[in-house]
């Protein structure tokens, strides 16, 4: 089945020197849901700019929907300069006030109301206050969709906590990498709890289904009001980790709307995570086919000794 699943948010040059690369999270899923066999819906704003043309370009190159990017003639096209530092671990230096901190909530984006399956956002196009309430008001217009929040905490600081907390009202899926889960617990006041009784804390308090915390190369923990499940990650060396978690974002939502057993969502998003790892920026292109080859011949995963059952007591 085609699920119509949408990115609010950024969309942005990533510039590794000479190189650049379509980027921003939000942009990163939605193409990843649409390589899944979904319609992927980039929500932005570019500026009225030669890297806002090129975007735009790109998209529909991609074969991507770019009927909901909107164009600003006083603001310039956002861009994220990324050095690689070892380990593949990406720094990121990303512009300030520019187009995607003024997206506007106009007709065209109301007319998608009920007709979206998933949506997620993120954290940095909320830091300006004309795209925080756009996004706001536009995920409050959702009556169907699953709303997740991929919180992508660069630059986070605790006075950014009232953002964080609305954020999380209106999602029903939480995703977060092990760094930004222990800042979102130092930012609750919680870091003396155990990680068990933050995260029940984060499903009763913001009535979430699921939260997922991703480790890098030592994979993911899914943890819902029935089930916990961790899933090892993926032998490999990656190549440029850019993208990796939209990747899997993207998987898991997919996954998700299809009903599958979240085992087998984790495993799946895993292996996607890791195959765009292995790739130089955020949005390669592949094929189911592909994807297949690639689970075939990485079935070693990375188990470190009782690291499942470590989780929940240290990470």
């Amino acid at each position: 089945m085609k699920f119509t699943i949408i990115g609010i948010g950024e969309v942005l040059w990533d510039i590794y020197g000479s190189e650049k690369y379509l980027g921003g999270a939000p942009a990163n899923f939605a193409f990843h849901a649409h390589l899944l066999g979904n319609e992927g819906i980039v929500v932005s704003k570019v500026g009225k700019d030669k890297l806002g043309e090129e975007i735009i370009h790109t998209l529909r190159k991609k074969r991507l929907n770019t009927d909901f990017i909107q164009q600003d003639t006083n603001y310039h096209t956002g861009t994220v300069h990324v050095k690689l530092l070892p380990g593949s671990i990406p720094k990121f230096l990303c512009s300030k006030n520019v187009a995607f901190d003024y997206l506007e909530l106009n007709n065209d984006l109301e007319s998608l109301s009920g007709k979206v399956d998933a949506v997620l956002f993120g954290t940095l196009a909320q830091r300006n206050y004309v795209s925080r309430k756009t996004i706001t008001d536009f995920l409050k217009l959702q009556k169907k969709a699953i709303i997740v929040y991929d919180a992508n905490f660069r630059g986070f600081r605790k006075s950014h906590l009232s953002i964080v907390e609305n954020s999380l009202l209106l999602s029903d899926i939480l995703k977060v990498n092990d760094t930004e889960f222990i800042k979102l617990k130092k930012a609750f006041n919680e870091e003396k709890v155990g990680h068990i009784s933050f995260l029940n804390r984060l499903l009763d308090e913001f009535n979430l289904e699921l939260v997922c915390i991703t480790f890098g190369r030592w994979g993911c923990l899914f943890f819902g009001k029935n089930d916990i499940i961790y899933s090892p990650g993926v032998k490999i060396t990656p190549v440029d980790t850019v993208g990796s978690g939209d990747a899997f974002i993207a998987a898991l939502v997919t996954g998700y709307l299809q009903e599958k057993p979240l085992k087998e969502v984790a495993e799946f998003s895993n292996y996607l995570g890791a195959f765009v790892a292995l790739k130089k920026g955020a949005t390669p292109s592949y094929s189911k086919k592909d994807i297949d080859n690639f689970i075939n011949l990485f079935k070693e995963r990375n188990i470190k000794k009782k690291f499942g059952d470590l989780l929940l007591s240290s990470f």
